[in-house]
């Protein structure tokens, strides 16, 4: 809310100097100590007099010690109000619905550009089947919902991801009648196309899509694919145009292949991870797709104690890349991390220390110099709190706690990160009854204080994630309970 102060003037002179509003961007740090604001956005922009009759000749700006400015539009004989517009620090708005209320939303998935356009997409219930639906953000308010796709068979899985020439991919696994397949669908800038299958592999089940695209318009898909025995991981490659032949990415026959995650450099390259079993226990392999061609799948940690899992993948626009995931050590589970230094991985390492319980669900975003945050859920012995460490390019601090509130655990967190040094971390927190969407923000030098960004009691939230852009453009969305069925809210901060 403005912040407004009323001053009552009377002017009995003819004429008054013009002062320019150039004053405003003219202040120097010597002004800023009378109390100029050199910055900020302006909250509201209002008319400040409302006598017609006479011109209104000048026009003032009169600092205040309380960081606000008026300015002052001054008529020649009228008595009127001033009033003064405070300039704020951006801050998150009012959570808003983009999906139909009639109908049962989940899933929600988000990908934004670096133009401040942003996509949501997400599985709707519609009769005995659901479908994916979507909504365009374009800088500046939502559209409507629509559905994207009109196959039979419900859906599961939705991932998007979009590039800075204003194209998006959505992909997800549908139920054909037989097994689950993966299937994809294009927005060219104008429309959705129609759907398609992207492989063609009838041997079994088709699960856990992800996707990312490079700045060139060209992307990658990476899935879990049921030979009839185990579980294996596929990719295709759009190449700006049309999708290729999916192929195999590993071939480890002993154990199941698991959740693979994917990221991707600005110049098409790209790492995927996962999880694979040996016969005895889960490991974590990788392998590199390197513009043109996938590598050979590598072990990227060695630690054989037990099972390691939930892996996730960072690209920087150097060519690094940092994986993170949990392993069980014979106790409990810890957050360990690798890096790829543009030509191998490293020794993997153990980045939090706090040894009461599992460490769990960990998430990793990076930015474009090759500094990371990482992010997970710690269990203290009592109840799940959010932690985070940071790495400064270099090597990982010390693991710090981001949230403080006690009355019920914090779940699913999720983070973004832009190339000025500033992060955003999102996640459900449980509040007492039902559980809510908690943020906290990283200004470049430390992380500040977790705060509610939606006050819808009448339901439980789910399923938080968030996207922010190098112009500082950020977009939290989740799925929302309202005691009848789920919606899909937005949030943003500006």
């Amino acid at each position: 809310m403005d912040k407004h102060t009323t001053t009552r003037f009377r002017w009995n002179i003819h004429l008054l100097l013009l002062i320019p509003l150039f004053l405003l961007s003219a202040c120097d740090e010597e002004r800023n100590s009378t109390g100029m604001v050199t910055e900020g956005n302006w909250t509201r922009i209002e008319q400040i007099e409302s006598n017609n009759e006479g011109n209104a000749l000048s026009r003032q700006v009169i600092p205040e010690g309380s960081g606000n400015v008026a300015l002052a539009v001054l008529n020649q004989d009228d008595e009127f109000h001033i009033q003064a517009s405070q300039l704020s620090e951006p801050a998150w708005g009012v959570a808003e619905r983009i999906a139909d209320n009639a109908k049962v939303a989940t899933w929600p998935q988000i990908a934004l550009d670096n133009n401040g356009n942003a996509f949501v997409v997400w599985v709707q219930k519609a009769g005995a089947s659901t479908n994916i639906w979507a909504n365009r953000f374009n800088g500046a308010g939502w559209g409507t919902a629509e559905q994207i796709e009109v196959n039979n068979g419900d859906v599961f899985w939705p991932q998007i991801a979009f590039d800075n020439s204003g194209n998006a991919l959505v992909i997800w696994a549908q139920k054909d009648g037989g097994y689950m397949s993966i299937w994809a669908s294009q927005f060219n800038r104008s429309g959705w196309g129609a759907a398609e299958r992207i492989e063609a592999d009838n041997a079994g089940d088709a699960l856990w899509p992800q996707i990312a695209f490079d700045n060139n318009g060209n992307a990658l898909a990476v899935w879990v694919q049921k030979n009839g025995v185990r579980y294996n991981i596929q990719a295709n490659r759009f190449d700006g145009a049309s999708w290729g032949t999916a192929e195999l990415i590993e071939t480890d026959n002993v154990g199941d292949a698991l959740w693979p995650q994917i990221a991707m450099d600005s110049n098409g390259n790209a790492f995927v991870v996962w999880a694979q079993g040996d016969g005895t226990r889960t490991n974590i392999q990788a392998n590199r797709f390197n513009g043109s061609s996938w590598g050979v799948a590598e072990l990227i940690e060695t630690d054989n104690a037990g099972d390691a899992l939930w892996p996730q993948v960072a690209f920087d626009s150097n060519g690094n890349a940092l994986a993170v995931w949990a392993q069980n050590d014979g106790v409990r589970y810890n957050i360990r991390a690798n890096r790829f230094n543009g030509a191998h991985w490293g020794s993997a390492e153990q980045i939090e220390t706090d040894n009461v319980e599992d460490a769990f669900s960990p998430q990793i975003a990076m930015d474009s110099s090759g500094n990371a945050f990482a992010l997970w859920a710690q269990n203290d012995g009592t109840r799940t709190n959010i932690w985070a460490n940071r790495f400064n390019g270099i090597g990982w601090g010390v693991a710090g706690l981001i949230e403080t509130d006690n009355a019920g655990s914090a779940f699913g967190p999720q983070i973004a990160f832009d190339s000025s040094g500033n992060a955003f971390a999102v996640w459900v927190q449980k509040g007492g009854t039902r559980y809510n969407i908690q943020v906290n923000r990283f200004d470049g030098s430390s992380w500040g204080s977790a705060e509610l960004i939606e006050t819808d009691n009448a339901g439980d939230t789910f399923r938080p994630q968030i996207v922010l852009d190098n112009s500082g453009t950020v977009i939290a969305v989740w799925e929302q309970y309202d005691g009848v069925r789920g919606n899909i809210q937005v949030n943003h901060f500006k």
